[in-house]
């Protein structure tokens, strides 16, 4: 199975993993580091300045699952506190999973990948700063509204030719991550 399948099949559990950054930046025990983190990641997936525009065709969302997955890597550096065993379980999944992320790259854009999203944590998107999120259960309550309208209007990932998935996906994000 190529990688481009694998990324694909990552969409599959995107309502999971929403769920398990949820429950991290919900936690009063996580750190501010892994809530910063978790805030970033859920925040990307309603970012209109994303590495790779939604609209592209079949590759769009790749970049979603993949900032998901490099969040819940870094967030292993960080105290998450006691979060709910699914919670755990899936950011460890997507955690590791980020290896093959880091197969695919390349180590040198890889680690600009992981910088990207460390910076994530800093940035504002619709005028929200993960760390509003952290601070304001109300703005939580009303931006988990918008996420779950994101997530219903997502379009499936339709791929017709791998190879040329992969090479676009790849160019995106090398030429993206200067």
């Amino acid at each position: 199975m190529g990688y481009i399948d694998t990324f694909k099949g990552w969409a599959e559990s995107i309502r999971q993993d929403i769920e398990a950054y949820k429950a991290l930046l919900e936690s009063t025990k996580a750190d501010a580091n892994s809530k910063k983190l978790a805030g970033a990641a859920l925040s990307y997936l309603v970012s209109k300045m994303d590495l790779i525009p939604d609209w592209n065709e079949g590759i769009g969302v790749i970049d979603d699952v993949m900032v998901l997955r490099v969040c819940a890597q870094l967030t292993q550096g960080h105290d998450r506190g006691v979060l709910p065993t699914t919670a755990e379980v899936s950011l460890d999944r997507m955690a590791n999973e980020a290896d093959h992320i880091a197969k695919f790259l390349g180590g040198p854009i890889y680690d600009k990948l992981k910088s990207y999203c460390s910076k994530l944590g800093d940035t504002a998107v619709r005028g929200r700063t993960p760390a509003q999120l952290i601070e304001d259960a109300a703005l939580r309550k009303s931006f988990y509204r918008e996420l779950e309208d994101e997530i219903t209007k997502t379009v499936p990932i339709v791929i017709n030719d791998p190879t040329d998935a992969e090479l676009r996906l790849k160019a995106y994000l090398t030429h993206k991550l200067q």
